[in-house]
């Protein structure tokens, strides 16, 4: 992506829209047991951007304490309650945007996959990724 990128998306109702303008930090695959359950598959995939780089429209309702680390948090339309993006204590200023929510997710180029001490064993999307057990550096 072009440091002019921008990628938008949003909920499956129309509610909530966002945007994010420049190239993504890194983008990801999460196996915690947390995205598991709410994408009823293996992982969710994840562009992480600095947070000012995002801007929402709509209104969102928040859940804390989620994710592999118990220190994040992810945002929802209170309409459809799909996920959108998340937020997390450990990356500070970063906003990672899911990659199911985007318009168009043809882009999306994941370099890693984390928690893949989760990852159940039919799930084989990051056999090629460098992958960590719990979150890179622990």
């Amino acid at each position: 992506m072009h440091s002019h990128a921008m990628l938008t998306g949003g909920c499956r109702c129309g509610g909530v829209r966002y945007r994010a303008t420049g190239a993504p930090e890194f983008q990801g695959l999460c196996h915690c047991r947390d995205c598991q359950r709410l994408s009823g598959g293996g992982h969710v995939g994840f562009l992480c951007f600095p947070s000012d780089a995002v801007a929402v429209e709509g209104e969102t309702i928040l859940r804390k304490g989620i994710g592999g680390s118990g220190r994040g948090e992810r945002r929802y339309c209170p309409t459809c309650l799909s996920q959108l993006f998340g937020r997390s204590e450990i990356i500070p200023g970063k906003t990672n945007i899911y990659v199911g929510s985007l318009d168009d997710n043809t882009q999306f180029r994941p370099s890693f996959a984390i928690f893949v001490r989760s990852r159940p064993p039919w799930d084989t999307s990051s056999a090629e990724l460098q992958c960590f057990e719990t979150l890179p550096g622990q």
